[in-house]
């Protein structure tokens, strides 16, 4: 076959569906309907950019997002047709977002030494000092509160747990279903009860002292409080932000422990552990046995 006897195959076709045409102007026609053709079949159907797969972490959505909306606004305009102040706005996005994790350090957490980390500080920090950053937070605020962490460093935990045996003990001399037996079954009830409204009067009030201490640090977004027990605690990160982990360990220091509120300051500390502070409950006569049969009396 000769060299490009396709394409004069096709213009001696196109030339009996043209007749007078010459074989250079078929040749034309017929090459230029394939370059078309060509042209047509590898133009994009979108414009859209494709993201690509992340490789840093990053879902590539996400930072297809950004990069469209910070688009936007360096093409903005003032009312006059002047451009915006895109350095200016960037500062406060980029502050703002430092604001929402809790803290420039929590921002930069990724590779804190880099010279990107330490331009992106300089920016922060020239825009909004530290303490500022709650004032311009946008995200609410979840914080943690571990019920049963709280309850085991109380001693409570202790206490109520030996309370629990005893019990066992003295229904070991009496017959099942025997007065009794059914008035320890009685205590059982009164005790668990009486521990839930404890557990429930302490988490009212760490969550009132969270929310003042919120106030106080500068937070004016809304501010919730997940309750956590230990078998819904792997839910949720261990490190938290500076400022939820702030807001958390000032509800902790100024709420009362729920018996005895002198033992408040010592909960969780090297110095009281939770048996020295179960052994102070029960010497102060606030045991839940003793707590029950006092409320009966």
């Amino acid at each position: 076959m000769t060299k490009n006897s396709a394409r004069k195959k096709a213009a001696r076709a196109y030339q009996q569906q043209h007749p007078g045409a010459s074989l250079t102007e078929a040749l034309r026609a017929v090459t230029t309907g394939k370059k078309k053709e060509s042209r047509m079949n590898t133009t994009p159907t979108s414009t859209q950019p494709v993201p690509r797969q992340s490789t840093n972490g990053i879902d590539p959505q996400t930072r297809s997002a950004a990069i469209t909306a910070l688009t936007a606004i360096a093409r903005s305009t003032h009312p006059g047709g002047s451009p915006v102040d895109f350095a200016d706005a960037m500062a406060d996005i980029v502050t703002t977002v430092a604001a929402n994790v809790g803290s420039l350090e929590q921002l930069l957490l990724g590779r804190p030494t880099s010279w990107e980390a330490d331009l992106v500080a300089r920016l922060v920090e020239g825009t909004a000092p530290e303490d500022e950053l709650p004032f311009r937070r946008t995200d609410p605020i979840e914080l943690l509160l571990n019920i049963d962490d709280y309850w085991l460093a109380s001693g409570l935990d202790d206490v109520y747990t030996e309370d629990r045996d005893e019990i066992d003990r003295d229904r070991a001399g009496h017959a099942e279903g025997s007065s009794e037996d059914e008035a320890l079954d009685d205590e059982v009830v009164a005790i668990d009860d009486l521990e839930e409204e404890d557990r429930a009067a302490y988490i009212a009030a760490w969550t009132e002292q969270a929310r003042i201490a919120a106030v106080e640090l500068g937070v004016t977004t809304p501010v919730t409080v997940t309750v956590l027990t230990w078998a819904t605690e792997k839910e949720y990160p261990v490190d938290r932000p500076g400022l939820e982990e702030s807001i958390e360990r000032l509800a902790a220091q100024r709420t009362l422990h729920p018996t005895n509120p002198e033992l408040t300051d010592l909960v969780g500390t090297m110095s009281a552990p939770s048996e020295d502070l179960a052994a102070r409950i029960r010497a102060a006569g606030h045991s839940y046995r003793a707590r029950v049969a006092a409320a009966e009396s």
